[in-house]
């Protein structure tokens, strides 16, 4: 098993950074390291596949299925695109990026909860914007919103990607398209919402009130707000927000170099795009990448208006979902599919002879093989009966990435 460099780079360090660090590491990034450090080890577990054609067996082992982890990850938003293709409103979108002062980041920081303001307080700000353009339709647009924690260079700047449709639902009617965002409104909206919300938070404490002065002095125009591109459909815009929707903070490509020492990163510099080489010792990479693990259970994609859960209005919009979109959705939910997808390698081709490989067994280092305990309980139904229990089986456990029933044919 060829391993990333960045588990490499944990498993030869992490030991040694936990006995130095383990009183400020947060529960939650303990966990998802761990999860990373076995991600594919045949030994907590595989999926057994066997070649049609000459019986040559291939272990895969479990993922971690941690979008910490820099392959699940890139698993993990190609899974989210795929579901989204079917639930988002077949209109324009338009992608705004919504930014906070430098003096505001450790306040996020420190209190991981916290972050959920950011979409909640960016939301609102579109959302009231849109209803003061005509008081008697209060237009509700759709909205899809990403806490992001990390800059190109890794450093800790909570951020928000949010995706919202060019339109809306108005009281009297249906639909009315939004071709124009005022951008000046929105900066100083989402600046007074976000910090009358951190004062209700807070309390008239002196340190914050001097702190809230000094923001208003430094930002008059507002916190700013970013206008990307209009995105035309909606399977356009589920792949381009699908960009920004739990990818870890590094990708394997941006790592250059590790030398048991130190590692060299790359990545283009916001400002004029150029390309940034950096150094730095190991433990402090490895302070880069988990400050930007979310405690557990904390969503980082949150829902609005027409795309929020509990929105009685979503059931008029089904009809316009593109059927085509749907019908997509469909035919890549293949786990081959998506692995071929995603990695460029078609996990059931045998590498022994170039045939289809099938689903054959699931493997427990602590239950052992599914095939034998099935074998045992049902040995008087015959073989086919056995395949078929054991298909049941792995679609139930959702062994198979997402469960995606197995090839057997």
């Amino acid at each position: 098993m060829i391993k990333s460099k960045l588990r490499r780079i944990l498993e030869e360090n992490w030991n040694e950074f936990y006995k130095r660090y383990k009183n400020r590491i947060r529960p939650s990034v303990i966990a998802e390291v761990k999860k990373v450090m076995k991600c594919k080890d045949i030994s907590n577990g595989y999926i057994e596949l066997k070649c049609k054609e000459c019986g040559e067996i291939k272990k895969v082992g479990f993922t971690c299925k941690s979008r910490f982890c820099t392959s699940c990850g890139k698993v993990y938003v190609d899974n989210w695109v795929n579901g989204m293709l079917g639930k988002l409103i077949n209109v324009k979108h338009r992608h705004m990026v919504f930014t906070i002062p430098e003096e505001l980041r450790n306040y996020f920081g420190r209190e991981r909860d916290r972050l959920k303001l950011l979409p909640q307080c960016a939301a609102k700000a579109v959302t009231s914007w849109m209803y003061k353009q005509n008081k008697k339709e209060e237009f509700i647009p759709g909205i899809i919103a990403v806490i992001h924690t990390f800059g190109r260079d890794l450093k800790w700047n909570p951020h928000v990607h949010m995706m919202v449709t060019e339109g809306g639902k108005g009281k009297l009617t249906t639909w009315r398209n939004f071709k124009y965002f005022s951008y000046e409104a929105l900066r100083k909206r989402w600046q007074k919402i976000l910090l009358d919300e951190i004062i209700k938070r807070e309390g008239n404490k002196d340190s914050f009130k001097r702190l809230k002065n000094k923001i208003y002095k430094n930002n008059k125009d507002g916190f700013y707000v970013h206008a990307k591109n209009e995105i035309k459909s909606a399977k356009i815009a589920a792949k381009y927000i699908g960009r920004y929707v739990g990818r870890p903070a590094i990708a394997e490509s941006r790592i250059i170099a590790y030398d048991g020492e130190s590692v060299t990163f790359k990545y283009k510099r916001h400002e004029d795009n150029k390309e940034i080489i950096e150094k730095v010792s190991v433990f402090e990479f490895i302070k880069k990448v988990i400050i930007h693990i979310p405690d557990k259970n904390f969503k980082m994609v949150r829902y609005f208006g027409l795309y929020s859960r509990r929105c009685k209005d979503k059931d008029q919009f089904i009809k316009m979902i593109d059927k085509k979109i749907i019908q997509i959705k469909k035919s890549i939910e293949k786990w081959e599919y998506r692995i071929l997808a995603s990695f460029g390698v078609d996990p059931c081709k045998c590498s022994k002879c170039g045939g289809k490989m099938r689903f054959n067994d699931i493997v427990y280092p602590r239950y052992g093989s599914m095939r034998e305990y099935f074998k045992d309980k049902f040995i008087s139904e015959g073989k086919e009966k056995l395949e078929n229990i054991l298909e049941i089986y792995a679609i139930a456990k959702g062994v198979l990435y997402g469960k995606i029933k197995p090839t057997t044919t």
